[in-house]
């Protein structure tokens, strides 16, 4: 089970668009939950599977797009991933 946590300062169509890539790449979320605050929102999802490069794929992905601010990876090596260090 990994945790996937995006910042956004735009929640739907960050939440649209984790939701479409998840899809597409044929991960099943367990769980998703979306939180928003004055100037920035959360949304987590947590990914039941254990293939760290799938979700690490999936990570680069997402937050490759405009409205993602920063992306976090917690599993099996929990290590932060911010957006501004992925390559899509």
């Amino acid at each position: 089970m990994f945790f996937l946590e995006l910042y956004t300062s735009d929640m739907h169509a960050a939440l649209g668009r984790l939701l479409d890539h998840a899809r597409v790449a044929g991960l099943r979320l367990a769980a998703v939950s979306a939180r928003a605050d004055v100037d920035q929102c959360r949304i987590s999802a947590s990914i039941d599977i254990n293939d760290r490069d799938a979700v690490d794929r999936l990570a680069r992905r997402v937050g490759g797009l405009f409205c993602i601010d920063t992306v976090e990876v917690r599993g099996e090596s929990q290590c932060p991933m911010p957006a501004s260090c992925m390559t899509p």
